[in-house]
């Protein structure tokens, strides 16, 4: 029993052992196996991120740390940002503002808000826009007139200019999408073409995406220069389009497109339609609304609209009508076909204005369907005062009225029923300009305040409880910029992108959306083409210079806007003090604000002795494929003796269609071959100056010449046709076109709205276009040459 109980014992203690070893062995297992698959895992899973630090650097993988980069996110409740831009829209154009046009969208829009009626722009296009995007005053964005130069000083360089950041490039940079959509101007026009330099372009000024076109307007029935991005857009096609509408469209998709790939993050619009800068054309039934509307004339219009701004609290219930501005006749002293015409002019402006307002009424129905309107905020402003460029007269054809052949109201009554429509370029008279600026003196271009004066709408439901309430306290389109920056809770920065910022010359008034009488800035300088004033509190001095005249010899005016709003009572006399310590104050901005040196040289002018600067070329060549080239780097040879030489082979029964074409028929000439004879027309409708052979062009491989000789430069002079060496025909020309309009210079096609009525579309040439070679005689114009072109402007820009 003993020894059983002794060997149990032995075999207990050896299991014991035993099962221990084994154990050991398993957890050994265990454990190798643990560390191999932790090792493995490693390999295969991402190592936590280090937060706030750069990454931790091992020599594996499996050893190392990483740090992400994260892109600024706005915060949670940041609205979007939509800026709608409108083009020579008068203080007085929109029903809100006591026009008889109807403007039911913006009206509602100015219902959900809030409409200033002492907005302040720089009554010009360019150096507004200039203004808005920087906060800078015009001179300072390097903008002090057009976008269509360098004149070689800092406050003219015709190129907004990099010392800014852009509140595109704010924004983007803080996590807002940016949008631009319609008219840009703001870079020099010789960076316009295919070449660029780019650096002055939307999408390079801080804008994701944009669908735009350079330069003063555009033709809204075939725009050849729209842009998407860099690229070209292919001219459309559809027989309906219109540019209001494409704009619109287009700014539309690019929300939709932003916010199905990123419903959180805002967005900035910008919206800059043409409308209503010239031309002014709209579809007939948008015209025929105001079918008899204007039969009254303007002085009965300027009065009705006055008396609707009284009512609805936009001026003083004391405020009068100024004198018609200087060369308009009181509409009872016209003749009948000129009132029949006249009233014709500006049915077409209204229904534009009318068809404009329907384009933003889309747009901003749609942002609204798509839940997004209670939480944007939309500013709406015009760039300056109506336009005079359509000279007392109007005309059918505006680049007939600039470039000395201007259109007698007889030829342009015969145009009655077309007027607005695609068969014209048209622009109102002086005298509707003064009814679109109501209650204000003169118009865009000058610094009275018929050309600084401009609606300015402001709606954000969710940030502003006001609804259709009146702000009369002073804002100035550099104001908006810091505004924006206030509103959505952002800080611009003192430096972007390695270059230190110029301070922001403008104040927010984002105090004035809750309060009417928070204060806003009181003094500010105004300047263009040697215009010039100055306001302090209620006091406003002004000038109005005559191109050419010396500045010193300029009369002062002294307004006291307390007692008058639209300067009526000139106090210069009484105030001499006054009047002395406001000049003052002018040079003393003009000099900081790199005003100086003032520069009151004709548009044209300018372009020509720039062009002659930069040096025009003489010879080009060029050969298919190839790009349209923008209006303001083709080929400049208007007003110059020039040479086409054209290699072609025309093929058994293709061989009609345009060989070269620029412009369009309201400025334009183009050389085509139609039923096989070759023909040179230039035309800036309703003149047409057409040269035909009257032989068949032979087929086969050809080289078609087309010549013209000036004799008395700019407008005088004739062309001929050659087969080879051989003259087809000649002809002296009526009035030689001197420039194109901004359809630009097309190879084997007319791309933009077509030079010739003789052919429709866009008429390619059916055979094979070798090559085009230009040679032009660019001699600089000459002193009595000068003279001729300065004596045929009749748009005095």
């Amino acid at each position: 029993m003993a020894d059983k109980d002794k060997m149990r014992r032995g075999l207990d203690r050896r299991s014991l052992l035993i099962g221990a070893a084994g154990g050991a062995v398993v957890a050994g297992g265990a454990g190798a196996g643990f560390v191999a698959l932790d090792r493995t895992a490693r390999k295969l899973r991402t190592p936590e991120a280090v937060e706030g630090g750069p990454a931790q650097i091992a020599e594996s993988f499996a050893d190392s740390r990483p740090s992400y980069e994260t892109l600024t996110a706005p915060a949670a409740d940041s609205p979007n940002l939509v800026v709608i831009v409108l083009d020579d829209v008068g203080f007085a154009d929109l029903g809100c503002y006591g026009s008889e046009i109807a403007t039911p969208n913006l009206d509602k829009l100015a219902a959900r808000g809030l409409r200033y009626t002492n907005f302040r722009t720089t009554a010009m296009c360019s150096p507004t826009r200039a203004s808005l995007m920087t906060g800078l005053n015009h001179h300072s964005a390097g903008m002090g007139w057009l976008a269509d130069l360098d004149a070689g000083y800092p406050g003219y360089r015709g190129d907004m200019t990099l010392d800014a950041a852009t509140m595109a490039e704010v924004l983007q940079d803080k996590g807002w999408a940016t949008l631009h959509v319609g008219k840009w101007h703001v870079n020099v026009a010789h960076s316009n073409g295919a070449a660029g330099p780019y650096y002055n372009w939307p999408t390079s000024r801080g804008f994701e995406r944009a669908y735009w076109f350079q330069g003063h307007s555009t033709d809204y029935y075939h725009p050849s220069e729209m842009l998407e991005g860099r690229a070209p857009v292919e001219p459309a096609k559809d027989a309906s389009y219109y540019v209001l509408d494409d704009l619109s469209q287009r700014a539309i998709a690019y929300v939709h497109t932003q916010k199905a790939l990123e419903p959180d993050r805002p967005f900035f619009l910008q919206v800059a339609y043409p409308a209503a800068h010239s031309p002014l054309q709209v579809p007939a039934a948008d015209r025929d609304a105001y079918k008899g509307r204007y039969d009254a004339g303007w002085d009965v219009i300027r009065a009705e609209r006055l008396k609707r701004q009284r009512e609805l609290g936009v001026v003083p219930e004391t405020t009068e009508l100024p004198p018609l501005a200087p060369g308009v006749s009181p509409w009872d002293e016209l003749s009948e076909v000129q009132k029949r015409t006249y009233a014709r002019y500006m049915e077409v402006y209204a229904g534009l204005i009318t068809r404009l307002d329907a384009a933003i009424g889309t747009l901003l129905d749609e942002i609204e369907a798509m839940g997004e309107s209670d939480n944007t905020l939309v500013m709406l402003i015009s760039d300056n005062g109506g336009s005079a460029e359509g000279t007392q007269t109007g005309t059918p054809n505006v680049f007939a009225a600039a470039l000395g052949r201007p259109v007698p109201v007889e030829e342009a009554a015969k145009l009655h029923d077309v007027m607005g429509g695609d068969e014209t370029f048209p622009h109102y008279p002086i005298g509707w300009a003064c009814t679109s600026n109501t209650p204000f003196k003169l118009y865009k271009q000058y610094t009275h305040l018929g050309g600084v004066a401009d609606p300015f709408i402001v709606s954000w439901p969710k940030g502003i409880a006001a609804r259709g309430e009146i702000r009369d306290r002073f804002v100035h389109v550099i104001d908006l910029y810091p505004t924006v920056m206030e509103a959505l809770r952002i800080e611009r920065p003192a430096e972007y992108r390695g270059r230190k910022l110029k301070p922001l010359e403008g104040a927010s008034i984002a105090a004035t959306f809750g309060d009417p009488k928070a204060p806003t800035r009181t003094e500010q300088y105004f300047e263009l083409g040697g215009q010039r004033a100055y306001m302090d509190g209620n006091w406003r001095l002004v000038t109005r210079h005559e191109r050419g005249s010396d500045y010193d010899d300029d009369t002062w005016e002294l307004y006291d806007l307390s007692k008058e709003v639209n300067e009526m009572t000139d106090l210069a006399a009484e105030n001499p003090d006054k009047v002395k310590e406001l000049l003052d104050k002018w040079n003393a901005a003009a000099t900081r604000f790199n005003v100086f040196p003032l520069d009151d040289r004709n548009l044209v002018i300018k372009l020509g002795q720039d062009r002659q600067r930069r040096g025009q070329r003489n010879h080009w060549i060029l050969k298919p494929p190839m790009d349209r080239i923008a209006t303001h780097v083709a080929p400049q040879v208007l007003g110059f003796s020039h040479e086409f030489v054209v290699d072609v082979v025309r093929k058994p029964g293709a061989g009609d269609g345009v060989l070269f074409a620029a412009g369009s028929r309201h400025a334009g000439y183009v050389l085509f071959i139609h039923e096989g004879r070759l023909i040179y027309e230039q035309n800036m409708s309703p003149w047409v100056d057409r040269i035909e052979s009257t032989e068949v062009l032979p087929e086969g491989k050809l080289q078609l010449r087309y010549v013209q000789t000036m004799t008395a430069r700019p407008f005088e002079g004739g062309g001929a046709l050659y087969l080879g060496d051989r003259k087809l025909a000649e002809k002296t020309f009526e009035h030689c076109v001197l420039t194109m309009s901004y359809d630009g210079f097309s190879l084997g096609a007319d791309l933009g709205n077509r030079v010739s009525t003789l052919y429709e579309g866009h008429n390619p040439f059916q055979g094979e276009l070798t090559q085009v070679e230009i040679r032009i005689d660019n001699e600089p114009f000459g002193p009595l040459e000068t003279k001729r072109l300065v004596d045929g402007i009749a748009i005095k820009i």
